[in-house]
């Protein structure tokens, strides 16, 4: 094993802190391109042990910085320590594959052509993130394409290969000014580089102008952002303080014809089966829309409890539900109960909910709506699934206010983005503290709403039955970077 030397440190933290503020709320987005180059001078010029070491610096130093809010999130429910320790492991978690990255590309350094060389980088990058996304309880948050969200002609092509194909570009474009760099006689990797740019922005502006403008069949279209303090949301006390304030928001919808009104997750801070005040206060809002989604509790026959949204209709009539398919850890549930209950408490006071089995479309007078609860956003897989099911819009409710006034809302917002563009569906959000927001299937946000503030909004949302090269192949693309991440490793075993 070489000795490791400070100027590499020093490389790979350049590299993290590049990277870092590439994501939202900082946003330097044009950062990205440019991040791994110090990583990856660092990487081809030690050992693979070294590497190792160094990857996990520039990951570190990439979460520390950028999901730093994690700490004062979880030291909101616990303590000092403890928030330390579970947000010290988690940045140290994701650090590892950084760390992976870096090792994989300093065991196949001097044994291909860059071009080769960059394919590989940027595949096994995929992959990295691929695993990450859905391994153990899956952290799709800050994947490298989501650091672009503002570029929207680059962001496009997310329509053919997700979020996921974005992130190898970027990996790739960072390969190729590296030799550009490197080598004086290289400008033909600069040329590659900008002929790439061309290529994805001359995709971009089509798909821009094609979707830009509205089509497909108009709603009008209610969303409240009730912006209820995580202190009261929970807390029995507040109970009917909390519903009367939405509902003084909801009368805002009074007279406006709306096709459609949406609210936040758990916007019923109960079971809307039985509990009389909840049941109360849904009659009272729901005149006001032909149609609204309520984020709440459910359960079934068994008495197993679900993070729901309920599809209730201007008639007070409860058509159906979709019960949330991706549950947050500690959150929603407890892993190895027994185990673990003794030292981290479920954030919320209705217990472990259970997990829904289906992705849902919730149906009424030609409206099909797909709907994600919170965290279901970070994973493409299940806004893909319920237009296969027939959403011809989708929406997305979250309470965002478990992360208090810190980067995370916003981190969590440009998913939609995302989502919108591979489905080429419009987006609608409804946070409690915000981001609540209308995004069209060009990605463009048409309505957003301003954090931290009570606040209603009546704006038009358009369905449509378009059907993406993304819906109808998936994640093909990252299998294929599997494959060829496979391929190169065994080439290197060989020689």
């Amino acid at each position: 094993m070489k000795k490791f030397k400070a100027k590499y440190f020093f490389l790979a933290i350049l590299s993290g802190c590049l990277l870092a503020i590439s994501f939202p709320k900082i946003n330097a987005f044009y950062l990205a391109w440019i991040a791994f180059i110090p990583a990856v001078y660092t990487a081809l010029r030690n050992c693979v042990k070294n590497s190792l070491v160094y990857g996990f610096i520039f990951g570190f130093t990439c979460y520390a910085i950028s999901l730093f809010w994690m700490f004062p999130f979880l030291k909101f429910n616990t303590n000092i320590t403890q928030a330390l320790i579970a947000s010290s492991l988690l940045w140290a978690y994701l650090s590892l594959y950084f760390a992976v990255w870096m090792g994989m590309l300093s065991f196949s350094r001097r044994h291909f052509h860059p071009i080769v060389s960059s394919l590989y980088a940027a595949s096994s990058w995929v992959v990295l993130e691929y695993v990450r996304t859905y391994l153990l309880t899956g952290f799709g948050w800050n994947l490298l394409g989501y650091s672009q969200t503002s570029f929207s002609h680059i962001i496009q092509f997310a329509d053919i290969f997700g979020v996921y194909g974005l992130s190898f570009v970027i990996v790739f474009i960072n390969m190729l000014l590296y030799y550009w760099l490197q080598d004086s006689r290289g400008k033909l990797f600069f040329l590659y580089a900008i002929g790439i740019f061309i290529v994805a922005g001359t995709y971009g502006h089509i798909k821009i102008h094609s979707y830009s403008n509205p089509f497909g069949d108009k709603l009008k279209v209610g969303v409240v952002q009730p912006n209820i303090d995580q202190y009261k949301k929970w807390d029995e006390k507040f109970v009917k303080e909390n519903l009367a304030s939405i509902e003084k928001l909801a009368a805002n919808f009074e007279n406006q014809d709306l096709e459609l009104a949406v609210y936040p997750e758990t916007v019923l801070p109960g079971y809307l089966q039985y509990e009389g005040e909840i049941i109360d206060f849904v009659e009272a809002v729901s005149k006001y829309s032909k149609l609204n989604l309520f984020g709440g509790a459910s359960y079934d026959a068994e008495d197993r409890i679900y993070n729901s949204v309920f599809a209730i209709t201007g008639k007070n009539k409860n058509l159906s539900k979709h019960d949330k398919n991706h549950l947050v850890i500690f959150g929603e549930y407890i892993p190895f109960k027994s185990l673990l209950s003794k030292y981290f408490g479920i954030l919320n006071t209705l217990g472990d909910f259970s997990k829904g089995k289906y992705m849902n479309v919730l149906k009424y007078k030609g409206m099909n709506i797909g709907a994600t609860i919170c965290s279901e956003n970070f994973f493409p897989d299940l806004s893909r699934k319920v237009v296969l099911n027939g959403a011809k819009i989708l929406t997305n409710h979250t309470n965002d206010a478990w992360f208090l006034d810190s980067y995370a809302p916003y981190q969590h917002f440009v998913m939609n983005v995302f989502r919108a563009i591979e489905n080429r569906k419009n987006v609608i959000v409804s946070a409690n503290t915000g981001i609540s927001s209308v995004i069209d299937s060009a990605g463009n946000i048409t309505k957003i709403t301003s954090i931290n503030k009570a606040e209603t909004f009546i704006t038009d949302a358009y369905q449509n039955n378009v059907i993406t090269v993304y819906d109808k192949i998936g994640n093909i693309f990252c299998y294929m970077c599997m494959f060829f991440t496979m391929f190169i490793i065994v080439i290197v075993f060989i020689i």
